[in-house]
C-alpha cells in the first residue's frame, strides 16, 4: 500500500482513539500528540526500504516487508516511536503511548496483508509470506473513503465524532464487499479448473486497478502458469487461459541450484521461466506473473504495457558455465 493511504490509516484511527474527560487544552495537545503518532507509525514498517541504500535493490527486497512487517516483532518496535513521543512530547502516559504506536504499526501490517506481494507476519517465528489479496496495492477509492471524514471532520467540529465513526463504517463496508469479491473470484477460477479437470499446485485471484470486481486468476501447475485476467460479473465458462511453460532444461536446473535462484522460487507466488539462446550465451530468466496488470485495462486509460519487474537473469556460457546474474538488469554478486 502506498504511503499517503497508510498515513491517512493512522490519522484516522487517531480520531477513533481520541481520549475524553480531560481538560480541553490538556486534550487539545493529548489529540494532537497522538495524531502525529500514529501516523508516524502508520508508516514506520516501510523503514525497511532503507535496506536498499546498504545492500541493494534485491537485498531490500529480500527483507522488504520482513521483520518490521511482523505481528511478533510489532510490540518491540513500538518501543522506539512510543519512548521519543514519551520523552519529548506531550504525552505522560507510558502504556497509552505505547498502545498507540503498537496500534499504528499493526494497522499498517494489516493494510499491507489485504494487498499482494507477500507480508511475513509472524517472523522470525516463520518467513512464510501470507497476503489476503482482497485490494490493488494502490486503490483510490478507498484513500478517499479515508480522507473524506478527516476532511469532513475537520470542517465540522461539532459533528466529527460521529462524522469519523460513520466514516470507518464505510472503510470497514468496502473492505468486507472486497473480501466477498475476492471470495467470489477465486470461487469462479476454481470452478472452472474443476471443469477442465485441471490439477492445480497453486491458485491465487489478485486484484486490479481501478476497480474492484476486475482480477487475475493465477494457476500454478507442475509444467507452468495458466493466466486469465475477468470480472466477477463474467460468465465463468468465457474464462481463457494463456499458459506459461515452464522449461526444465539443464541450464534452468543449474540457475535453480543457486541461491539466488532458491531465494527467487519462495519469493514468487506464481514464476515464469524462460530458457533461450542470446547470442553466445544460454539465458534463464525468472519472472513473477503475480505483478501482471491486465492489458486490456492499460489500454483503456492510455497505459502501454508494462515489463514485468523483479527478473532475475542467469547468463551460461556455452560450456555450461555460469558468467552473470542481474536482477532488473543490474549485475549481483552470487549470493
Amino acid at each position: 500500500m502506498d504511503n499517503i493511504t497508510h498515513s491517512l490509516t493512522g490519522a484516522l484511527a487517531a480520531k477513533v482513539i481520541e481520549r475524553q474527560g480531560v481538560p480541553e487544552a490538556d486534550q487539545r495537545r493529548q489529540r494532537r500528540a497522538l495524531f502525529w503518532l500514529l501516523v508516524l507509525c502508520a508508516n514506520l514498517p516501510d523503514i525497511d526500504v532503507l535496506f536498499s541504500v546498504f545492500g541493494g535493490r534485491l537485498f531490500s527486497l529480500q527483507h522488504h516487508r520482513g521483520i518490521t512487517h511482523s505481528f511478533v516483532f510489532a510490540p518491540l518496535f513500538a518501543l522506539l516511536p512510543a519512548t521519543l513521543f514519551y520523552t519529548f512530547g506531550k504525552l505522560r502516559d507510558f502504556k497509552v503511548v505505547w498502545l498507540a504506536a503498537f496500534l499504528g504499526i499493526v494497522v499498517h501490517i494489516f493494510f499491507d496483508l489485504v494487498t499482494p506481494f507477500g507480508t511475513e507476519i509472524f517472523f522470525p517465528l516463520s518467513t512464510t509470506r501470507y497476503s489476503l489479496d482482497w485490494m490493488f496495492i494502490v486503490d483510490p477509492i478507498f484513500t478517499a473513503l479515508l480522507g473524506l471524514p478527516l476532511l469532513f471532520g475537520k470542517i465540522f467540529q461539532r459533528r466529527r465524532k460521529v462524522i469519523v465513526l460513520g466514516g470507518t463504517g464505510l472503510v470497514l463496508l468496502y473492505l468486507s464487499l472486497e473480501m466477498i469479491n475476492h471470495s467470489a473470484a477465486l470461487q469462479q477460477v476454481e470452478d472452472v479448473l474443476h471443469e477442465k479437470g485441471v490439477t492445480a499446485t497453486k491458485v491465487s485471484v489478485l486484484p486490479q486497478p481501478l476497480s474492484i470486481f476486475r482480477w487475475m486468476g493465477l494457476v500454478q501447475t507442475k509444467s507452468g502458469v495458466m493466466q486469465t485476467f475477468f470480472s466477477v460479473f463474467g460468465d465463468a465458462d468465457s474464462l481463457a487461459f494463456t499458459t506459461y511453460e515452464n522449461p526444465t532444461d539443464e541450464f534452468v536446473l543449474k540457475a535453480l541450484q543457486t541461491e539466488t535462484g532458491k531465494w527467487y522460487t519462495t519469493f514468487a507466488r506464481h514464476p515464469w521461466i524462460r530458457s533461450f539462446k542470446e547470442g553466445n550465451h544460454n539465458v534463464v530468466e525468472f519472472r513473477d506473473l503475480q505483478f501482471s496488470i491486465d492489458r486490456a485495462l492499460l489500454s483503456s486509460v492510455g497505459f502501454h504495457e508494462r515489463s514485468l519487474p523483479f527478473v532475475l537473469r542467469f547468463e551460461f556460457s556455452l560450456d555450461g558455465q555460469l558468467s552473470e546474474t542481474t536482477f532488473d538488469g543490474r549485475p549481483i554478486s552470487k549470493m
